[in-house]
């Protein structure tokens, strides 16, 4: 009977704790993003986006510059989420997959874009990224 106890206990601090591992601290956010392109010795500059951040929405689209994304895949793993999102781009369809850590107002992360084969070779945009929380969001939906 005790062992039963135990194991319950032990389920539910642990599923609590995978519910609550990420913990976004909601508001709007500024990125910098660093760009390149494997294969290439030169990136593009850093660029600054804004985008809102939730609990319920967390992955990082706006340096994509898409107009829909749908999340394929998301895993949140201590304060971290592991993401695939298929975003559509006046360019057509991307898949773009990464992982960004939270802290209560900070950020870090990194994805890639598979962009296929160009004159047979492998080629992915890749991005770095680094954020801070700036306040309430203001942005438009």
């Amino acid at each position: 009977m005790m062992i039963r106890y135990v194991f319950l206990l032990v389920v539910f601090f642990g599923l609590n704790s995978y519910v609550s591992a990420l913990e976004v601290t909601a508001g709007e956010w500024e990125i910098t993003v660093k760009q390149y392109v494997s294969g290439m010795p030169v990136g593009v500059p850093e660029q600054k986006y804004r985008e809102c951040f939730s609990d319920d929405d967390p992955i990082p689209t706006s340096f994509l510059k898409a107009r829909q994304c749908d999340v394929i895949k998301q895993h949140v793993r201590h304060r971290t989420v592991y993401y695939k999102v298929n975003c559509f781009t006046e360019h057509g369809s991307i898949i773009n997959e990464g992982k960004i850590r939270f802290s209560s107002f900070k950020i870090s992360g990194s994805s890639k874009t598979d962009l296929g084969k160009i004159a047979g070779r492998p080629n992915t945009l890749g991005y770095k990224f680094t954020g801070r929380r700036i306040g309430e969001c203001t942005l438009a939906p």
